[in-house]
């Protein structure tokens, strides 16, 4: 009775992990409690490899279908955003507004500023442009494996974060919950498990590119935690985006 529960709780807290990470349809749930909230981090990179399998196996269907690589590409970028509900892209530019804010007190602010200003926009084109530019050459090489690892490394930098980064007083809710919900180390060590397991299966030669992209995401990662005086969900974001661009520029650079 009690490993039925603990089991039921932990599909629970599965989906509720699904439902803050993508805007995909899931199943009906009971209404989360705070601690389900709070623990939901240990399921990170198994979501960001289920977006990863539907983006691979989406690329290897419009490659099949031979459209113009350009156009596949920018269709993968759109329903990436999609799945996501461009969550991490809006952290991306509500970040570098706050980047952009001269006055540190007033940092926080700016990022929870709903409009976005000159610099938040920047980020974002060219958040999207890397993206749309390595997708191509990726298509074009037939290295489809590279979009899957992508949105779970990501993820697993974002667990990274919340397990051994400082937290900004002003944090909102959502990240408050999961930094004062996670185990440390043990959350970041069953996401690094899970990551690894496909990638020493399936990563073909993808190990330098995914240390290139962990060392950069984790000068990202302190970067803005020094910068912040510790991560908010915003910062959050905007370390998944950058990531992913890392994986994807890197399988470029040393394919």
């Amino acid at each position: 009775m009690v490993r039925t529960y603990s089991f039921v709780k932990a599909l629970h807290r599965f989906f509720y992990c699904w439902i803050f990470l993508t805007k995909l349809p899931c199943v009906p749930l009971p209404k989360a409690s705070k601690e389900d909230w709070g623990r939901i981090a240990p399921y990170f990179v198994l979501v960001g490899y289920i977006i990863g399998l539907i983006l691979f196996f989406l690329s290897k269907f419009f490659v099949s279908l031979n459209l113009p690589i350009m156009f596949s590409a920018l269709l993968i970028v759109f329903l990436w955003e999609l799945i996501t509900g461009g969550l991490h892209l809006d952290g991306l530019m509500d970040t570098f507004d706050g980047v952009n804010c001269t006055d540190p007190a007033r940092k926080i602010e700016a990022m929870k500023d709903s409009r976005v200003g000159a610099f938040g926009a920047m980020a974002g084109i060219f958040g999207v442009l890397f993206k749309l530019v390595t997708l191509c050459t990726i298509l074009k090489s037939g290295s489809f494996f590279v979009i899957l690892f992508a949105p779970a490394f990501a993820r697993l930098m974002a667990v990274y974060a919340l397990s051994f980064s400082g937290k900004n007083k002003d944090s909102g809710v959502s990240s408050s919950l999961l930094t004062a919900g996670i185990k440390k180390p043990q959350d970041f060590l069953v996401n690094l498990i899970v990551f690894i397991i496909p990638m020493i299966l399936w990563s073909n030669g993808l190990f330098v590119c995914l240390v290139c992209s962990f060392v950069f995401s984790l000068i990202i990662s302190y970067w803005l935690n020094r910068h912040f005086k510790g991560h908010s969900g915003d910062t959050f974001g905007a370390l998944v985006e950058i990531s992913e661009i890392a994986v994807l520029s890197f399988a470029i650079i040393f394919k």
